[in-house]
C-alpha cells in the first residue's frame, strides 16, 4: 500500500514540476519583445484615374467615371438642378431643358414647389427625396433644417448628390441617408448605379452641419466619399453622427474646417480624413470607433491643425495618424485604445507634437517612422500595448504595463515540449518499476 501511495505521489510531483516549468517558460519565452513589423492588411482601393469633378459630370450629363481618356457618352437619365441667385436651371443629359427665373429657393421644400416634378425632387410630410443632383451655385444659399425637413432621402442612381459650388449650404437636425441600406465598399467601380449619393462643398463654398445623421453615403471616387469640403471650401460639422458611410468627413485643399463633438462609427475606410493640402483644421471632442482603417488620418501635406480630446477605439488599423508631410500639427489629450495597429502614428511627417494622450491596448502605442523629424512626444500615458513605442523614445512619458506580443508558435512549442517531457518521465518511471519487479526473487517452498 505504501509503495502504491509513494508511486502516486511521485507521479503528481512530476506533473506539478512539468506544469510549473511550462507556465514559467510561457511567460518568459512566450512573448516576443522585438520591434513589430509594419502592419499590412488587405486593402482594395480603386486605381487613381484622372476624372472630371462630380459637378462637371452631372452638368455635362456624363457618367461619374468620365475622364479625359475617352469621349464620354451623354446620358439623359443624369439630371441636375443648378440654383443661381436669380435663376434655377434644370439639366438632363447635359442639356438645359428648363430655366426658371426666380430668386434662389432657400429650402428644398421651396425648390420642390418650383420644380414641380417628382422625377427630380419630391416632398411628403417632413421628408424630401432627391432623384437628381442639387447644386447651389455662385453666391446662392440654402438651409435644410428640421422641423420643415427632418429627413432627406438621396436615391441610389447616377448623378444624385447635394453640393455647394461657390455657394452656402447649411443642414441642421436632418437625417440624411441613401435610398437603400447597402454599406459602401472600397472596391466597387462606378457602374449603372454608380455607388452611393454624397454631399460636397466645392470651390470656396461654405457648408455648416449641426445635429445631423448621415448613413450609407459615399463611394471610392473623386470627391464623392461621404461629406467632402474641397478646393478652398470651409465650414463646420458639430454634434452629428456618421455611420456606415465610405468616409465620414473628407477634405481636399480646405481651410479652417472645424469637426467637433461628432461620432464616426463603422465607416468603410476612415472616420475623419483631412487630405491634400488642407490646413488650420480643428478636430476635437469626436469619437471615431470601429472604422475600416484609421479613426482619424491627416494625409498629404495637411498642416497646422489640432487634434484634441478625441476618442479613437477599435479601428482596423490606427487610431490617429499623421501621414505624408502632415506637419506642424498638435495631437493632444486624445484617447486611442484597442486599435488593431497603432494608437498614434507619425509617418513621414515632421514638427508634430504628441502630448498628454492616453494610449492603451493597441498593437503599438506610439510609432514614429519614415522621414519624420523633430517630433515631440511628451506627457503621454502609454499602457497595455503589445509594444510601447516604435521609432521613438518615451522619456518624459508615463509608460507601464506594456510588453512583447504573445507568440502562438512559441507557446505551442513550449507546451508540446512539456507534454513530450511528461510522457518521457512517465515512460522512464514505468520502465524502472517493471525492471524492479523482474528482480524480485520468489521464495522456495
Amino acid at each position: 500500500m505504501r509503495t502504491k501511495q509513494s508511486s502516486a505521489a511521485g507521479y503528481m510531483i512530476v506533473v506539478a514540476i512539468v506544469l510549473g516549468l511550462g507556465s514559467i517558460s510561457t511567460f518568459v519565452f512566450g512573448r516576443s519583445y522585438s520591434e513589430l513589423a509594419l502592419q499590412k492588411e488587405p486593402f482594395h482601393r480603386l486605381s487613381y484615374v484622372p476624372s472630371f469633378d462630380p459637378i462637371e459630370d452631372v452638368t455635362l450629363g456624363v457618367q461619374p467615371n468620365s475622364g479625359n481618356f475617352f469621349a464620354p457618352k451623354l446620358d439623359a437619365s443624369i439630371r441636375a438642378i443648378e440654383i443661381y441667385p436669380t435663376q434655377t436651371i434644370l439639366y438632363a443629359g447635359g442639356k438645359a431643358i428648363r430655366s426658371i427665373n426666380i430668386h434662389a429657393p432657400a429650402t428644398l421644400r421651396k425648390l420642390d414647389k418650383v420644380v414641380a416634378n417628382r422625377r427630380w425632387i419630391s416632398a411628403a410630410g417632413h421628408t424630401v427625396t432627391l432623384d437628381a443632383a442639387v447644386v447651389i451655385e455662385h453666391g446662392s444659399s440654402m438651409t435644410i433644417a428640421a422641423p420643415s425637413t427632418s429627413e432627406l432621402i438621396m436615391s441610389v442612381r447616377r448623378g444624385v448628390f447635394l453640393a455647394a459650388n461657390r455657394g452656402h449650404l447649411h443642414l441642421s437636425g436632418v437625417y440624411v441617408h441613401a435610398s437603400d441600406t447597402k454599406v459602401p465598399t472600397t472596391f466597387t467601380l462606378p457602374g449603372p448605379v454608380a455607388g452611393r449619393p454624397f454631399i460636397l462643398a466645392a470651390e470656396d463654398s461654405s457648408m455648416t452641419i449641426n445635429n445631423c445623421v448621415f448613413r450609407y453615403l459615399g463611394r471610392d471616387w473623386n470627391s464623392s466619399y461621404g461629406l467632402t469640403w474641397s478646393k478652398g471650401s470651409t465650414g463646420s460639422v458639430r454634434n452629428s453622427l456618421f455611420e456606415h458611410d465610405f468616409i465620414g468627413v473628407y477634405s481636399n485643399d480646405s481651410t479652417n474646417l472645424k469637426v467637433e463633438h461628432d461620432r464616426f462609427y463603422y465607416d468603410s475606410l476612415y472616420g475623419v480624413d483631412p487630405h491634400s493640402g488642407s490646413s488650420h483644421l480643428v478636430i476635437e471632442y469626436n469619437t471615431s470607433d470601429f472604422n475600416g482603417r484609421h479613426g482619424i488620418i491627416f494625409s498629404n501635406h495637411v498642416t497646422d491643425g489640432v487634434v484634441r480630446h478625441n476618442v479613437t477605439r477599435g479601428n482596423g488599423l490606427n487610431g490617429i495618424m499623421m501621414d505624408e508631410s502632415s506637419s506642424h500639427n498638435t495631437i493632444e489629450d486624445n484617447t486611442a485604445t484597442d486599435n488593431k495597429s497603432g494608437g498614434i502614428v507619425i509617418a513621414n511627417s515632421s514638427d508634430d507634437v504628441v502630448s498628454a494622450n492616453a494610449i492603451r491596448n493597441n498593437r503599438a502605442g506610439i510609432t514614429v517612422r519614415g522621414n519624420s523629424r523633430d517630433v515631440t512626444v511628451a506627457g503621454n500615458t502609454v499602457t497595455g500595448n503589445q509594444v510601447a513605442s516604435q521609432g521613438t523614445g518615451l522619456s518624459g512619458n508615463n509608460v507601464y504595463g506594456n510588453g512583447g506580443q504573445w507568440s502562438e508558435r512559441r507557446i505551442w512549442a513550449i507546451w508540446l515540449g512539456a507534454l513530450g517531457l511528461l510522457i518521457l518521465l512517465f515512460a522512464v518511471t514505468w520502465l524502472s518499476k517493471v525492471r524492479r519487479g523482474n528482480h524480485i526473487l520468489v521464495p522456495e517452498h
